[in-house]
């Protein structure tokens, strides 16, 4: 009997990752997986992400259960436009994306009958140099978003993907989460360019420049290459331009610090807004934030959980004190 395929499309730092992490531990199925550059294709199959490569995107895609795409929200629709005819009966489509709705109503429009999801694990690691690992997403926050009338068993399967990745599983509105990442993720890239104009752009850059160090170097990122991410900043515009407006309003309110008759007030926000962030970076280090959202599970196991993982995620394994 064949083994259960599962397809990753795009095999950059997310695709190859979950590769990675797919391929770790068992399970009876082949990852293949397809990038239109050879270069990160022959880097993926190097560090085995994937148990092979097919340079045609319809030969990669057909017989897969699962396909994971991991492309530019400007090129989702046109992916799955070449695919949705070769995809299987019953076949399930994640889209791991940075805006979900954009994404979703892509979904909608391109495949009629099959389960379409998204998928936003957050990449919390705080500094360094970011790789293909298995483990990058260990510990972090795998959103997942869909229509109301996505099947159970759709979801049940992104739920075990983030699972086998050691994420935690997070279903969350797709407006509401849209909304939160314009200001927590977008902002800080759009605010990253501006500062960046703002310092080439004065007098003194010929000179500044030689004195711009890490504090610069890291409030200036902003990530992806500019064409994706202008296509995602322009698809959650509306989101994005309220968020602009919130940071405005205070900024506003730093303003007003600074012009304060002495530093104390200054001091004080300070004072606040960092034991702020490091309360946070704890919460992230620990996983302690408070949820009511858990993981699906079911007490039998369900028909895509037994095509690629058998019967080993119904939900985490359990410590040695807890099964005493």
């Amino acid at each position: 009997m064949a083994k259960s395929q599962i397809t990753i499309i795009g095999l950059g730092l997310a695709g190859a990752s979950l590769g990675l992490t797919l391929r770790q531990g068992d399970g009876d199925f082949e990852v293949v997986g397809h990038d239109k550059s050879p270069d990160v294709s022959g880097n993926a199959k190097r560090i085995g992400a994937v148990d092979r490569t097919e340079w045609n995107l319809h030969r990669a895609c057909t017989g897969a259960g699962l396909v994971i795409i991991d492309t530019p929200l400007a090129e989702l629709e046109e992916v799955l436009g070449h695919i949705a005819e070769d995809l299987s009966s019953g076949a399930v489509v994640v889209a791991l994306t940075e805006v979900m709705q954009p994404a979703l109503a892509i979904g909608a429009a391109a495949l009629k009958n099959h389960a379409f999801v998204t998928a936003h694990p957050i990449l919390n690691r705080v500094g360094g140099e970011l790789e293909a690992r298995a483990d990058l997403f260990a510990n972090s926050q795998f959103c997942i978003g869909s229509h109301v009338e996505t099947q159970p068993a759709a979801l049940e399967l992104i739920n075990n993907l983030a699972i086998r990745a050691e994420a935690t599983p997070f279903f969350v509105d797709p407006t509401e989460h849209d909304g939160i990442i314009s200001l927590l993720e977008q902002t800080p890239r759009l605010l990253g360019a501006a500062l960046m104009q703002a310092g080439s752009d004065s007098s003194g850059w010929r000179d500044g420049q030689k004195l711009a160090g890490r504090t610069y170097a890291n409030s200036t990122e902003t990530g992806d290459d500019p064409a994706t991410l202008a296509s995602s900043l322009f698809a959650n515009r509306e989101n994005l331009l309220r968020s602009l407006e919130q940071v405005e309003s205070v900024l506003a309110e730093w303003r007003g610090l600074l012009t304060a008759e002495d530093s104390a007030p200054l001091a004080a926000a300070l004072s606040e807004m960092t034991e702020r962030r490091l309360r946070w970076q704890r919460d992230v280090k620990l996983q302690t934030f408070n949820s009511a959202d858990e993981p699906v599970k079911e007490t039998q196991p369900g028909l895509l959980r037994q095509m690629f993982f058998g019967d080993m995620f119904g939900g985490r394994r359990r410590k040695p004190e807890e099964e005493k």
